[in-house]
């Protein structure tokens, strides 16, 4: 196969060599529909063969476009983002575009300098799980000025109006409730916290619907408050547990929540599920270190991705503005996992 002087293999090179012009080349090797599938072939062919390897600034200066999306994670430790941000990625690769991803630990210092470098880096949009709160919402109002669509997946952005792609959270939990109660449990604690955080607030809604659903007392004792970390959910529910409360179920916000206040219950000697029962969101990998069954909402964290980023492209390859905005919601499922089983409960 013929070389060209250069090193880099362009396009105008592949064209030479195949005797057909640069945009026909072009065109097959993004699949262009007006191309043969046979002609696709044999380009892509050559094109590896050469050692050819897209310019992505000639084509963003061509097109206007970066072909570059930002994506913005709160935690990578928990599978249920790992996921999502996989089912970002691969979605993006489908459609000819690179995921740029960054994380905020859930910290709004740390998001706001996502958000400015990702701004700079001239991305074609943004998918973000957002910081509870509104600190950043001066700097979202700077990307919108600057055209930047925004969705929002997981939960929405406080103050803020953005395409969306999340669960039920309230339904979710309404769900839990029902599941429990069928399991003869009517002691049911929410740990976690029920205002801060937009999953929470739907969440704890669910809680209290499901309550009052099944005719169970709201008792305030049986609602503890903590943070999105494993030790202070620890901390907290061992408290709880001092104190004499009796409870025959949990009900967490999300998989580091339930680890952490299911190593207290085990700690104090309790067992799971015999004593109580264990429920968190997220389908957290880390949940099951515990070694003990648990029931999960799975959010289908893949499929949320994917949505996200096809109403994100919408945006970017639409010519004209939407006057309102779009929210997905993506299905939930009960899942028991036994211990290294996993077994489907509900729709």
């Amino acid at each position: 196969m013929p070389r060209p002087k250069s090193n880099k293999v362009t396009l105008r090179d592949i064209a030479n060599i195949m005797g057909m012009t640069p945009a026909t080349i072009s065109k097959a090797l993004r699949d262009g529909n007006d191309i043969s599938e046979e002609t696709r072939q044999k380009v892509k062919k050559v094109a590896e063969e050469m050692g050819y390897r897209p310019n992505i600034l000639a084509r963003s200066l061509v097109q206007r476009r970066s072909f570059m999306l930002g994506v913005v994670v709160p935690n990578l430790r928990i599978s249920f983002f790992s996921e999502v941000t996989r089912g970002m990625y691969e979605r993006a690769r489908e459609r000819d575009y690179e995921a740029i991803i960054v994380v905020n630990d859930e910290i709004s210092e740390n998001e706001e300098r996502n958000l400015e470098f990702l701004s700079a880096l001239g991305v074609d949009g943004i998918l973000i799980d957002a910081v509870p709160g509104e600190n950043n919402n001066p700097v979202f109002e700077r990307l919108i000025k600057r055209r930047i669509p925004i969705v929002a997946y997981d939960r929405y952005i406080d103050g803020m109006e953005f395409d969306s792609v999340t669960i039920d959270d309230e339904k979710a939990c309404f769900d839990v409730v029902e599941y429990l109660v069928q399991q003869n449990r009517k002691n049911i604690l929410f740990l976690g916290p029920t205002e801060k955080l937009f999953v929470a607030r739907g969440r704890y809604r669910g809680y209290l619907k499901g309550l009052d659903f099944h005719n169970l007392p709201f008792e305030k004792r049986l609602v503890v408050p903590c943070d999105l970390d494993p030790a202070d959910a620890e901390s907290k529910m061992a408290h709880t547990m001092a104190s004499g409360l009796h409870f025959d179920a949990v009900i967490c916000v999300g998989g580091l929540v339930a680890y952490g206040g299911g190593q207290a219950i085990l700690k104090s000697g309790r067992s799971i599920p015999e004593d109580v029962m264990l429920a968190e969101f997220g389908d957290n990998d880390v949940v099951a270190r515990l070694g003990v069954p648990f029931l999960t909402v799975y959010q289908f964290p893949y499929e949320m991705g994917q949505k996200a980023v096809d109403l994100l492209l919408e945006l970017v390859e639409s010519t004209e503005p939407r006057s309102t905005c779009k929210h997905k919601i993506i299905n939930t499922k009960l899942v028991y996992h036994e211990i290294g089983v996993r077994r489907y409960e509900h729709t």
